[in-house]
């Protein structure tokens, strides 16, 4: 019997959270700290400006993950999850419970800090090259290099580490268990 599976608009955004956040991680690490050795490095890369347009991208896909995660939101109230082809145990679903919710507040929290820090630092905030999302604050750098570096940067770390968590789980259900879990968002 094929296990239950989630509606496709939720799956569709799961998957899109998921592409975005192995593209921001990676990025996020790669322009910490904005040092000038990165930013030489990834200039010889890619050509002068290069740090400026991964820089930039990192802003436009965190962003899109705002966006999407509120989309999330609205479709995981619209859209109940699919019954359990075998029934979590209560440490699985306490677990579950709190990684998924962990991950949901993460994935709201860390864009909006970031998005406040970087318009507190002043700098553009480009979406797509589409239009400018910095936020209309007065400039105070002390606070945005909290926010960014102290803040913004750790949430970052912390949301990588519970999607390896999160992948980990969904391959030990699809190849040990065998159990249905993974399948029901494929």
């Amino acid at each position: 019997m094929k296990p239950a599976s989630y509606p496709v608009p939720r799956k569709a955004l799961h998957w899109l959270v998921a592409l975005c956040v192995l593209l921001l991680v990676p990025i996020g690490l790669l322009i910490e700290g904005y040092e000038a050795g990165k930013i030489e490095a990834v200039n010889a890369v890619l050509g002068e400006g290069g740090f400026n347009l991964i820089y930039d991208l990192h802003k436009s896909l965190g962003i899109t993950v705002l966006a999407l995660m509120i989309l999330r939101v609205a479709a995981r109230a619209v859209w109940a999850a699919p019954a359990y082809a075998r029934p979590l145990s209560p440490a699985e679903r306490l677990v579950s419970s709190l990684v998924h919710a962990a991950l949901y507040v993460l994935l709201i929290a860390t864009p909006v800090v970031g998005w406040i820090g970087v318009s507190l630092y002043p700098a553009p905030v480009p979406v797509w090259g589409l239009f400018d999302a910095a936020l209309p604050v007065a400039p105070d750098r002390a606070v945005s290099e909290f926010l960014l570096g102290g803040v913004h940067g750790p949430l970052g770390l912390l949301i990588g580490f519970l999607a390896v968590a999160h992948i980990a789980a969904a391959l030990k259900h699809g190849l040990v268990d065998r159990d249905g879990v993974l399948g029901r968002m494929f």
